[in-house]
């Protein structure tokens, strides 16, 4: 084992020897692995960047939250498309029947939506704002999705049991109308009819997917007052509790919903329950098709740079050849001169990954720097991928070159070298 311990060095020695004595066949040989190495790393990186900022605008929603509504979010049904365009969009009578029927102890908070047109907001003598998204909600809304308030509050179930005329803006709206002055108490236009704002959200930036900067949030009840829900599309949405059997519950839903609506037992539900959690796995098994196309796209990358090092290795052990035959002559084993190149060649494709991992980290800092949209963070789980595979791609170029050297015959390589 000793004896194993000091070959391994020497052969160590003799390997970084060769490389410092051809810094540029080296720096060569580096260039192929680091592209390839910067390519699956960049690749992860950016991959996990992406489902990372999805499934954080998705978790806004809850976990296993229900929208209840004409249509199914997956887009795929045994319906066929015609039947599925004339299917009712639920009702606040059929809110409030499930509202009244659902358990407390499974469901946590049912609200009814009203998907507004986008809308102008101004302000009595002062700015407007066009194309404004307006959010029509229940009460229970912030139980589903947990808001952030720079100031006030959301309208409570007093407030929208009588269509109180309340808003609550987003902080770009309210930038937009009221610049740095205080917005609560004031008011806004909305279709004609005064709101006064009684919160105002903490501004979250730009990211994949649903902004809350740029909304404006009314009731439900209110909105009947200025919008016919019946021209407008709807949707019941029911936030489980973490303790809830979310399979029994979507199977009370639809039980109740088929009484509601009278269906007999031979007719098809008019209706679909999403469970946004359906969503989420498709972004998960997404990003798994991505990972394995961008591995197969940065592989092509990684077989150039272990060509460029076995090409360099035959290289070296052709010029080297007399020098393997001396050291095999004054009593090196052919296990020295097989870790002697195979040394040098993951030496090469370590520090060519290392360089390419370096460029990774300057990309993401480039990237982050750059837009708020998705931060890349290099992390030490695709640090560690990139270290290994570069090692991996050292060892699979060099054997071969190796392995022949190793095979030389002492006699004959003296004499080449002659």
């Amino acid at each position: 084992m000793k004896n194993l311990f000091f070959e391994l060095i020497e052969s160590l020695k003799f390997a970084l020897k060769s490389l410092k004595s051809n810094l540029l066949r080296t720096l060569l040989s580096l260039l192929g692995v680091s592209i390839g190495i910067f390519s699956i790393v960049a690749i992860y990186s950016a991959i996990d960047a992406l489902n990372e900022t999805v499934m954080s605008s998705m978790n806004k929603f809850g976990q296993n939250t229900l929208y209840i509504t004409r249509f199914s979010f997956m887009g795929q049904s045994n319906v066929p498309r015609w039947k599925r365009k004339n299917f009712p969009f639920p009702t606040i009578d059929e809110y409030k029947f499930l509202h009244k029927n659902l358990s407390r102890n499974d469901v946590k908070a049912v609200t009814f939506r009203i998907f507004m047109p986008a809308s102008k907001l101004t302000v009595p003598g002062g700015e407007s704002v066009s194309g404004a998204e307006l959010i029509a909600d229940g009460a229970e809304f912030p139980n589903i999705q947990e808001l952030d308030f720079e100031q006030g509050r959301f309208f409570n179930k007093s407030e929208e049991e009588r269509a109180a005329p309340v808003i609550i803006l987003g902080a770009d709206l309210k930038q937009a109308l009221f610049d740095k002055q205080n917005a609560l108490g004031k008011t806004v236009r909305l279709y004609g009819k005064k709101l006064k704002v009684i919160g105002v959200l903490k501004k979250e930036g730009e990211g994949i997917g649903p902004s809350n900067d740029g909304r404006a949030f009314i009731s439900s009840s209110f909105a009947r007052t200025i919008v016919s829900p019946h021209k407008s599309f709807t949707a019941i949405i029911v936030a489980p509790q973490a303790t809830a059997d979310v399979k029994k519950l979507t199977d009370q839903i639809t039980v109740l919903l088929r009484q509601k609506r009278k269906l007999k037992p031979d007719d098809i539900n008019n209706f679909f329950v999403n469970n946004i959690n359906t969503v989420k796995d498709q972004v998960e098994k997404l990003t798994e098709v991505l990972r394995l196309g961008g591995g197969f796209l940065a592989l092509f990358s990684l077989l150039i740079g272990a060509f460029g090092i076995a090409n360099i290795m035959f290289v070296s052990v052709k010029e080297r050849t007399n020098q393997i035959g001396i050291q095999k002559a004054l009593g090196a084993k052919n296990s020295f001169i097989l870790w002697q190149f195979l040394f040098e060649s993951m030496f090469l494709s370590m520090i060519g990954g290392l360089f390419g991992i370096l460029l990774v980290w300057g990309g993401t800092a480039l990237v982050s720097h750059l837009t708020d949209s998705i931060h890349i963070r290099l992390t030490l789980q695709n640090v560690i991928l990139g270290l290994f595979i570069s090692s991996v791609i050292g060892i699979i170029a060099g054997l071969w070159p190796a392995w022949k050297a190793a095979r030389l015959n002492p006699v004959e390589a003296i004499r080449t070298g002659m």
